[in-house]
């Protein structure tokens, strides 16, 4: 199977642009598009269910999700009515995507990365998808008709990409575009598969890859390496795989909302700038044509079906990604 592209969209403009922007994406080649489910962040990001409603209705045959929602920003009853939704004007083009908990986590106050809390979740909601009913919190809820709504689960630790082994539909892996962390990502995988008398080939087995395709090659490095900050701040065990090494990253990192999702660019970098160069060409996607289609001929040849592209911004569409995709990689993709 030929590797295929998704792209993200920050729910930031105007829904209906959004969804002019996503009927682009479909032309250009990409088979999916995504939005993240996470309240206000800089203020700025709207509800993703209203544009994925509206993606839905301009896109024809791509597949459309939420990257990710999680069990308290949504609780079942409410997840299971945005997904019925959004899976029923899309003609069954939607895709749950769920995760612990990251930023949305943060943004409410709440603790993170509740995989527990999350299994439950998964595990209630899929026979409410299937069966058309379910329990949860000791109450009964139907869904009339079933439908039959796949359930992707974002993983990053080894314990979460266990867990998308056993119970998901999919996986969307958050591990680095790095042979060594998607091998060792992968044999979690299918321990977690074993588990519940699976195989690798049972999983739709995908990959959320930080990228920047900035027409500025110099600039290219300096406008993601806030993004692989959180490696060093949060999975240094990823590092540690990838045999990078550790930096201590300095005490001070405030900024506004947070390094994920940073509104300021360049002071992003700047508060980044522990991050060595090597980390981030290592672990994200980027450089000249050769060196990305490099990259994706590795992920493919690996196994991963499906890449999710992150573009560097989350307060703008990811048009220089998206260009850069259509003229110069998405021709070349049957050919890895």
């Amino acid at each position: 199977m030929a590797l295929s592209l998704g792209i993200r969209f920050p729910p930031v403009q105007p829904p209906l642009e959004i969804a002019e922007h996503t009927a682009e994406a479909e032309r250009a080649g990409f088979e999916s598009a995504w939005v993240t489910d996470t309240p206000l962040i800089g203020g700025l990001w709207g509800d993703p269910y209203v544009y994925l409603a509206l993606m839905a209705q301009r896109t024809e045959k791509m597949k459309i999700g939420v990257a990710v929602t999680n069990p308290f920003m949504r609780l079942l009853p409410a997840a299971g009515a945005a997904a019925r939704t959004v899976h029923d004007i899309s003609g069954g083009r939607f895709i749950l995507g769920v995760g612990a908990g990251g930023s949305s986590a943060w943004a409410l106050g709440m603790r993170k990365g509740q995989l527990g809390l999350m299994r439950d979740f998964v595990q209630s909601i899929k026979p409410l998808f299937r069966e058309g009913k379910t329990e949860w919190k000791e109450r009964p809820f139907e869904l009339k008709p079933p439908r039959d709504i796949p359930i992707y689960i974002a993983a990053q630790g080894p314990k979460t990409i266990e867990a998308a082994g056993e119970i998901a539909d999919g996986v969307i892996l958050q591990v680095g575009a790095n042979e060594k962390t998607i091998a060792w990502a992968l044999e979690h995988l299918e321990r977690g598969a074993k588990k519940a008398g699976r195989k690798l080939s049972d999983i739709f087995i995908m990959m959320s890859v930080h990228c920047c395709a900035h027409s500025d090659p110099g600039k290219q490095i300096s406008r993601m390496r806030h993004l692989m900050a959180t490696f060093y701040l949060t999975s240094t065990y990823i590092l540690d795989v990838a045999g990078l090494e550790r930096v201590p990253p300095p005490e001070d990192l405030k900024i506004y909302p947070d390094l994920s999702h940073a509104y300021d660019m360049d002071e992003a970098s700047r508060v980044a700038s522990f991050v060595p160069d090597e980390a981030v060409e290592t672990l994200a996607l980027l450089g000249s044509k050769e060196r990305w289609l490099e990259k994706l001929r590795m992920i493919q040849g690996m196994g991963v079906q499906h890449i999710l592209l992150r573009g560097p911004d989350s307060y703008n569409p990811p048009f220089d990604e998206i260009a850069f995709c259509r003229e110069e990689i998405i021709p070349e993709l049957g050919r890895l």
